[in-house]
């Protein structure tokens, strides 16, 4: 998907959004009134300009129109940008360290330098510190491990 086509399809959704209010015997100013929105937002809306979720939602109801009718569209479903390999790679990685996770492996502090060398050997993944130390830290902030430091050394434990 390019950007062209994220332009296209907020034109097309203004539009149809146009024609509803038109169709109601609605002026923007109207639309403005019934959502606490700017008529200024409302035309921005119609001319397909990018806005908030919510000042969609709020232009749906007032014109009387349900937002899942207003986009029922044909599209490509391909995102805008392809992920990228370290991305990949980390996607392929996470699921990994959760199932070590699941084991007795973190009954005992682990470095990440000991979590690079049990992916290789248990998954034949070859990965680098600074990668596993991102999803081990994420695992951190979701509760799943506790983190104490040693020097300049982080240590990873089952919680």
């Amino acid at each position: 998907m390019e950007d062209d086509t994220l332009k296209t399809l907020l034109a097309t959704i203004g539009k149809r959004i146009e024609t509803q209010r038109i169709s109601q015997d609605l002026q923007p100013e109207d639309v403005a009134e019934m959502t606490g929105l700017t008529a200024a937002t409302i035309r921005n809306i119609e001319n397909g300009k990018e806005t908030y979720l919510s000042n969609f939602f709020a232009v749906c109801i007032a014109i009387n129109l349900h937002p899942k009718d207003m986009v029922d569209i044909e599209i490509k479903l391909k995102p805008l940008f392809e992920l990228s390999e370290p991305r990949k790679e980390k996607s392929r990685i996470t699921p990994r360290i959760d199932s070590i996770i699941e084991t007795e492996y973190f009954q005992k502090d682990r470095t990440t330098k000991d979590v690079v060398e049990e992916l290789a050997a248990v998954y034949k993944i070859k990965t680098n510190t600074p990668v596993v130390s991102v999803i081990l830290n994420r695992k951190v902030d979701e509760g799943k491990l506790k983190v104490s430091k040693k020097g300049r050394v982080n240590f990873y434990k089952k919680r």
